[in-house]
């Protein structure tokens, strides 16, 4: 029994020191010059219930893209720096507005999120009609997504 809890003592401590290696540290977050809203990255903010209004208000100005994911979802992990990327590279042409799906329930019901990963982007305070990207199928046709947002005005 000694030899079992040995073993597990030794993958628990392993487990540890490659989740520290692999997992980044946490971006600082600076505030938004128009908005009382926290952005994490170069045009992007983590959306919740207490922000979602004011990032609501930032749509009337941008194209906003709330991306739905959440941290277990392989297709959201793979998506998430892909899309960070877009947004920095962009310069301001739309916000990411992250949402976490465990954390943000009452969004998921609000906007029917069924997959993930789903974005959804939001021009006026309302969803362009027929527009959602769920699933995560290259940076390509996400950057092509992205354009065809950007065209609609």
């Amino acid at each position: 029994m000694s030899l079992l809890k040995n073993w597990l003592r030794a993958s628990v401590a392993a487990v540890a020191v490659v989740a520290a290696v692999l997992v980044p540290p946490p971006a600082q977050a600076t505030p938004m010059a128009d908005a009382n809203i926290q952005v994490s990255a170069e045009n992007v903010v983590k959306v919740t219930s207490a922000n979602h209004n004011q990032v609501m208000e930032a749509s009337r100005t941008k194209l906003v893209v709330l991306d739905f994911g959440a941290t277990w979802c392989p297709p959201c992990r793979q998506l998430k720096p892909v899309i960070e990327k877009l947004a920095a590279e962009y310069g301001g042409r739309f916000l990411l507005g992250e949402v976490d799906a465990d954390i943000s329930r009452d969004l998921m019901s609000r906007y029917r999120i069924q997959y993930l990963p789903t974005l959804v982007p939001m021009r006026n305070a309302a969803e362009l009609p027929g527009s959602r990207m769920i699933g995560f199928r290259g940076e390509t046709a996400l950057r092509a997504w992205i354009d065809a947002q950007l065209a609609k005005g």
